[in-house]
């Protein structure tokens, strides 16, 4: 009997010792799940900084919260900066936690830092989605500051919505800057399969006329008609324009060749 009871007894410690196993794998796997298992910490900038590539680059779990909570948290503009940024590597449309991320890129327009509106500006194109186009050419015909209003065409270049040609190219015909008028339409160029090498903003007449070839493209067209907006044509600015210099197909899409 008592041979039975000690058998007995080492049989229980070690079913004790393998459940004591599993409830701890299942707690480990549940904490790293949904837990806070990831965190940007350093004694200085830079040492956080350094953590958040880490957190974008490696992406375990918890890696969106704490990034979100460092862009919003954060006394050091650099850090939040660099939060913003590290945001933009989690756009894939499988990402469990995608639309938290987004909705910090887009917070972080109204950052108290310029460096980090910028960045916010240049990093939400990245989810690609029409409210992003929305928000980024909005920002792009605003009084904003110069360095948002770039990155905002650099985001808008970015962004896969078809909006974004369209934001491109009001941007290029509208906005008042030289810089940002470049920029826009350099890009608006690209996403139409052309490289611009065309004259800049201080000759009006061939920048307008420039400009005004790319309203007859399907794509551009197609912009338009998603975002319900009616395109303003102005043929009477079609002079003479450069010849723009094609990176894709010999011919322009829909077949035509400007």
């Amino acid at each position: 009997m008592q041979q039975f009871a000690g058998r007995f007894g080492n049989r229980a410690v070690v079913l004790v010792v393998v459940a004591a196993i599993i409830v701890a794998a299942a707690a480990a796997g549940l904490y790293a799940l949904f837990g806070h298992s990831a965190e940007v910490s350093g004694k200085t900038p830079a040492d956080r900084v350094e953590a958040i590539c880490r957190l974008a680059d490696k992406q375990p779990a918890g890696a969106v919260e704490a990034l979100v909570r460092t862009a919003g948290e954060e006394q050091e503009p650099s850090v939040r900066q660099a939060a913003v940024v590290g945001l933009g590597r989690f756009v894939a449309p499988e990402t469990r936690d995608r639309e938290e991320a987004r909705r910090a890129v887009e917070k972080a327009l109204a950052d108290p830092s310029p460096q980090v509106r910028a960045a916010a500006a240049g990093t939400l194109g990245l989810f690609g989605d029409p409210a992003a186009a929305d928000r980024l050419g909005a920002l792009a015909a605003s009084q904003a500051p110069l360095a948002e209003r770039k990155a905002s065409v650099l985001g808008l270049a970015r962004c896969e919505s078809q909006r974004s040609i369209m934001w491109l190219l009001e941007t290029a015909e509208k906005t008042e800057d030289e810089a940002v008028k470049v920029a826009a339409i350099h890009e608006l160029y690209k996403k139409l399969g052309m490289r611009y090498v065309g004259a800049g903003s201080a000759d009006r007449t061939k920048w307008l006329d420039n400009i005004e070839l790319t309203k007859s493209f399907p794509q551009v067209q197609q912009a338009y008609l998603q975002a319900g907006r009616p395109m303003d044509r102005h043929p009477e600015n079609l002079r003479t324009h450069y010849e723009p210099v094609w990176t894709g197909p010999t011919s322009a899409p829909g077949g035509k060749q400007p």
